[in-house]
């Protein structure tokens, strides 16, 4: 699970529960009481004081994960607020951040799909303006390994 920060709790973190916690939870009332197995907190840095939190991430064939990351100027994770950058990490299978790069504009990045071919991590993303009256975007993009 990724828990998204924001300007008032910064706070972006993995949080891993074992597969059998979950499929047992799924199957009864037992969620509440699941214990994660990890929790990994990553500082993705700011932009003009607005810290980056994560908005989606995609599981990768080798383990890694790949995500989605947007510096929107709120206090919490509810209300929209402008975009002033956005980017695209990767952390490894073991917690770790091999990657985080800036994308180039403010696009708002709420959506992401990744597919390791070879040495190359082809992209999907799909971006939200927060506004009925202007269309999603879908961009492609990819990273060389």
């Amino acid at each position: 699970m990724f828990q998204r920060g924001n300007k008032r709790h910064i706070d972006n973190a993995v949080i891993r529960y074992s597969l059998s916690a979950v499929l047992d939870g799924l199957d009864s009332e037992r969620a509440n009481s699941m214990t994660p197995i990890a929790i990994e907190r990553f500082d993705l840095g700011t932009i003009r004081g607005t810290p980056f939190g994560f908005t989606d991430a995609a599981a990768l064939s080798n383990g890694d994960m790949v995500f989605s990351a947007v510096a929107e100027d709120t206090e919490d994770a509810f209300h929209d607020g402008p975009c002033v950058g956005a980017g695209i990490g990767i952390i490894d299978d073991r917690g770790r951040l091999l990657s985080f790069d800036r994308i180039e504009g403010a696009h708002k990045v709420e959506g992401i799909h990744a597919r390791l071919q070879g040495e190359v991590l082809e992209l999907l993303l799909v971006t939200d303006a927060d506004s009925r009256e202007v269309p999603a975007t879908l961009f492609s993009a990819c990273i060389s390994r």
